[in-house]
């Protein structure tokens, strides 16, 4: 539930990966690391969120080049009383042909029915490199000594308030993975919904993703995710899945989501009354 007044999801927290002096996956120039692309991409996205949804609260857990540890990027959401957390990132492999955008939700490993075919694993791969930004951290030890991802009963302390995050998680999942494959990337083996133990979405309580946009490591993706076009493409995709996600959640909640859109000869405002008029043609209905 939110914080504001009235039902209906009300508090976004967008969380830019990395920061400060963890500089995430390399680009070829300190301009292009992942944690300055994250960074201008989440404030693109959370710009559109504002003008569209002016009742609709965007906190950012941060908004300049610092280094912020993964359990106040947590604490922050919860503190906010976040009706969706969405943890921004890019991907990268050892492989340069490996491309694609994905969205992870937590999840139980052994509950995975394609395990064995190998595609849990890349999950896991990304799973394990997102949790070891907690090693920069002085106490990181004694910060994370509760949190064990080969531990069921440390992934689902609560299985009643997972089950009912897992829902909504997966339904902003699903808009974001339809929404950011109509541009600017392809399908790939790498991209889709794939559910692991993220300590980012464990330490939360409210519905949450962690969204890779793309692999610094390939050159196509790159060029999309260090372009100011690219940018701006992604970000009108992830509020192209947002409006689509505020439109379900508040359905199920008898709540009206209708976005303000402005008029392109004016600066007058206007209501719309269905989403399908405010999603963008990168995603469409």
């Amino acid at each position: 539930a939110s914080g504001n007044d009235g039902l209906g999801l009300k508090t976004v927290v967008i969380d830019p990966g990395h920061g400060g002096k963890d500089p995430g996956a390399p680009g070829k120039t300190r301009a292009t690391s992942e944690k300055h692309i994250v960074l201008a991409i989440s404030k693109l996205f959370g710009d559109k969120i504002k003008a569209a949804y002016p009742d609709v609260e965007v906190v950012y857990t941060r908004s300049t080049d610092v280094f912020v540890e993964l359990k106040e990027r947590a604490r922050i959401a919860t503190k906010n009383n976040a009706d969706l957390f969405i943890s921004i990132h890019c991907n990268s492999n050892d492989n340069s042909k490996a491309f694609g955008a994905s969205a992870h939700i937590l999840g139980p490993k052994s509950n995975n029915p394609k395990n064995s075919s190998g595609y849990f694993a890349k999950s896991r791969s990304v799973a394990q490199r997102e949790n070891s930004v907690m090693m920069l951290e002085d106490d990181y030890k004694t910060a994370y000594q509760d949190f064990d991802p080969d531990m069921p009963e440390s992934v689902i302390g609560n299985s009643l308030l997972w089950s009912a995050n897992y829902a909504n998680s997966l339904m902003f999942a699903a808009e974001y993975d339809a929404c950011i494959h109509k541009a600017p990337y392809r399908v790939s083996n790498y991209t889709g919904i794939h559910q692991d133990v993220f300590y980012l979405l464990w330490a939360t309580n409210m519905p949450s993703a962690l969204l890779e946009l793309g692999f610094m490591s390939n050159p196509a993706d790159y060029a999309v995710l260090s372009s100011a076009d690219g940018q701006e493409k992604i970000a009108q995709s992830l509020f192209d899945a947002f409006c689509r996600y505020k439109t379900k959640f508040d359905a199920s909640l008898n709540v009206q989501s209708a976005p303000i859109i402005q008029e392109s000869d004016s600066d007058k405002e206007k209501e719309i009354s269905t989403p399908s008029e405010v999603t963008s043609t990168y995603c469409g209905t």
